[in-house]
């Protein structure tokens, strides 16, 4: 008895942390969140009295991130206190940049908003979401280890009334059936928890489910919000630009000049806001399909590493639902942006092929190859989580100086043959 309790206040206890930290970090996302769109439409909303509302919005935002991060902290466990001060650092890095803007004149925010939005705060804002996004899997990885230890003290639990039984059985065969019934009645509590802890764990990985999909569509929305709101306004601009160039009178070369210089700089601004555009989600893997959007990727990796990569897939566009799309693209995503950060490869090699029941990608490097029961990375791990929401097989194959392979293996989407 004193054993079960002691499971039940250890998942209790877990629970309780988990859960309350859960709400905290989901606190300090959505204020953090809404301080940010805050921030970006006081830069960018040219309307006369939007601005300041918008900055009262924003502090008060803030304001309830940087309480809720002071909750967090408290109960924050000691393995989570460095990404803690990363992202306790990453916070005040951001509010501190964006603090004096919101002083900025009518002037100022049309000359300055859309180069500080671009070039420090949708930086610092992506920072400080990822170091959230480790924080939440750091809490994943602390309930796993107190469900593990649970069940080791109900393992526990069983080993010690087994020897109880056979002891009751050498002193009578009438003390040994009270007894087994007695510990039947303890195996079926132990069993109760154990499944407790198994469904814990479930709705834990629907949750993780859960707030990849959400990140998707977030994703997806602020791509499309780029695209075709702040894309098409500098297009436009472009237009205007271009049509005063051609109204400058001769005699005028420093007036021209200056016209092509800020056509120049609107160019190289529309160009930036594309490329984050597709870096978060490329329009192409919502309107083409899954293979054009990979080999897409592929030529832009090796565009900006120098890292050559072959991509290799059927001639036909697979049919395949958006959390299949999803999930490869983010897949082959973090595995090239691996190869080139970290194994220093040279060639990588992306194979994609179907069979009836079941679809393939394999991804290859010649880089400097890793131990894969010693790396433990956040990437691998988010990689598996991805596949097993799928009922899918993730596999890493690699040494030291012999590259790595990856190979993932999902099955056919239900009712849904590949071939």
């Amino acid at each position: 008895m004193h054993s079960l309790k002691e499971v039940a206040d250890l998942e209790d206890q877990s629970t309780r942390h988990f859960v309350g930290r859960s709400d905290e970090l989901e606190s300090i996302r959505s204020h953090a969140y809404a301080a940010t769109s805050r921030v970006r439409d006081y830069l960018l909303d040219r309307e006369s009295s939007a601005p300041a509302v918008h900055k009262r919005q924003a502090i008060e935002a803030w304001g309830g991130a940087i309480a809720s991060m002071e909750k967090y902290w408290a109960s924050g466990s000691p393995s989570q206190m460095p990404v803690l001060r990363q992202l306790q650092r990453s916070l005040q890095g951001y509010w501190q940049t964006a603090t004096p803007a919101l002083e900025w004149d009518d002037t100022q925010r049309a000359r300055l908003g859309y180069d500080l939005l671009a070039e420090q705060l949708s930086p610092r804002r992506d920072e400080f979401l990822r170091l959230l996004d480790e924080v939440r899997r750091s809490n994943e990885v602390d309930l796993r280890a107190a469900t593990d230890q649970s069940a080791a003290l109900i393992q526990d639990l069983k080993d010690r009334l087994t020897s109880v039984v056979i002891m009751a059985l050498l002193i009578g065969v009438a003390l040994a059936s009270l007894t087994l019934i007695h510990f039947l009645r303890l195996e079926n509590a132990a069993r109760a928890r154990y499944e407790a802890s198994l469904e814990d764990r479930a709705q834990l990985e629907a949750l993780s489910a859960r707030l990849l999909q959400i990140q998707e569509e977030e994703r997806r929305r602020i791509a499309r919000e780029l695209h075709d709101e702040t894309g098409q306004s500098l297009s436009g601009m472009l237009v205007d630009l271009a049509n005063a160039a051609a109204a400058v009178p001769p005699g005028h070369p420093a007036l021209a000049e200056r016209l092509e210089s800020v056509k120049h700089l609107a160019e190289t601004t529309l160009a930036s806001i594309r490329n984050l555009s597709l870096l978060l989600r490329p329009s192409m893997l919502d309107d083409l399909g899954l293979i054009p959007a990979l080999r897409w990727q592929a030529r832009e990796t090796s565009r900006r590493t120098g890292m050559q990569v072959d991509m290799v897939a059927d001639d036909y566009e697979l049919e395949l639902p958006d959390d299949y799309r999803t999930t490869i693209y983010r897949l082959v995503q973090e595995a090239l942006h691996n190869a080139a950060q970290h194994s220093s490869a040279k060639t990588v090699s992306v194979v994609v092929s179907s069979q009836p029941d079941r679809l393939l990608v394999s991804i290859r490097d010649d880089g400097r190859g890793f131990l894969p029961k010693a790396a433990r990375g956040m990437g691998l791990m988010g990689m598996n989580e991805r596949v097993a929401h799928l009922n899918g097989r993730f596999r890493v194959e690699s040494e030291p100086g012999q590259g790595a392979t990856l190979t993932i293996e999902l099955p056919a989407p239900p009712g849904q043959p590949l071939k």
